[in-house]
């Protein structure tokens, strides 16, 4: 079994033609790796953009490519794809999250009017495997591909991040790290309808407190102290899309601020609690009317 690494570098651009913002990729990197995971070859490309016709100076702060060499580099999204459909054929196509797949999967849409990626037969999240192979503490928490090569002690420069072949060999160095033959399996999924329906959905935060599909035997938080069951002590409120409130707990006699946030995911509605205490005005600088 071979697998491909995949990482995407991209602008955010305004298309006139769909008005909305589509993230265009103007970079591919990608690692080929044997079932004894060596590399046996790379794959890097610059995508001319033909969306947005300048990249942002963000983008050229965080990834050094400049207007100049995409503008040079005449490789379109249709030919950058048809070199990489055979550079990854029969492999086992893996990313750090799946953002890069959805982001592939819109600039298919746009470019050839079709979601389905030809490369992607066979998927596993590496993301997701790393998380799990080193029993995060709190695997609802994503890691970063930076904080997981600092966990393992993968060597990297960090002049070099940010570029797609070179984020793609750090995620190889993450996956050799942690690679097990037996656990690798089972986190091979199939580029099905269901895959893409589960990729493709976007998810949202819930912030009508109307919403049928909020339940409001929910709207909740348990003492930090005690914790007991607290019932909100001001109306809630919307901030940063999340639910907001004061609350007092009887038991502790102390008060507290806490937040919920409802989220439509593609399997339903995810909800987080978090307790916490606002900055007092002598930390924020400010002062009480």
């Amino acid at each position: 079994m071979q697998y491909v690494i995949l990482d995407l570098e991209w602008n955010g651009a305004y298309s006139k033609k769909k008005k909305k913002y589509i993230n265009e990729i103007i970079e591919v990197g990608a690692v080929k790796v044997n079932d004894s995971i060596e590399i046996v070859d790379t794959f890097s490309m610059l995508v001319k953009p033909q969306i947005g016709k300048k990249i942002s100076g963000r983008v050229v702060e965080l990834t050094h490519i400049s207007n100049d060499e995409l503008s040079t580099s005449n490789n379109t999204y249709t030919h950058t794809m048809g070199l990489f459909k055979k550079f990854a054929q029969d492999c086992v196509v893996m990313t750090w999250g799946t953002t890069d797949i959805s982001t592939m999967m819109d600039n298919n849409d746009y470019y050839l009017h079709n979601k389905r990626l030809g490369f992607l037969t066979d998927y596993i999240d590496l993301q997701v495997y790393c998380q799990n192979t080193m029993k995060m503490s709190d695997p609802g928490k994503q890691m970063g591909l930076e904080t997981a090569a600092q966990l393992l002690g993968v060597e990297y420069g960090e002049d070099s991040l940010h570029r797609a072949l070179d984020d793609s060999i750090l995620s190889y160095k993450c996956f050799k790290k942690l690679y097990d033959k037996d656990k690798i399996s089972q986190y091979i999924r199939k580029a099905d309808t269901h895959f893409y329906d589960r990729i493709g959905f976007k998810n949202v935060a819930i912030t009508d407190i109307d919403n049928p599909m909020l339940d409001k035997e929910q709207m909740y938080v348990l003492c930090d102290k005690c914790g007991s069951l607290v019932t909100t002590a001001e109306p809630w409120i919307i901030k940063n899309k999340s639910f907001r409130s004061r609350f007092h707990c009887n038991k502790c006699n102390c008060d507290f601020y806490g937040r919920i946030t409802f989220k439509l995911k593609f399997d339903g509605v995810h909800i987080k609690r978090a307790t916490y205490t606002p900055p007092s005005p002598q930390q924020t600088g400010t002062e009480e009317e």
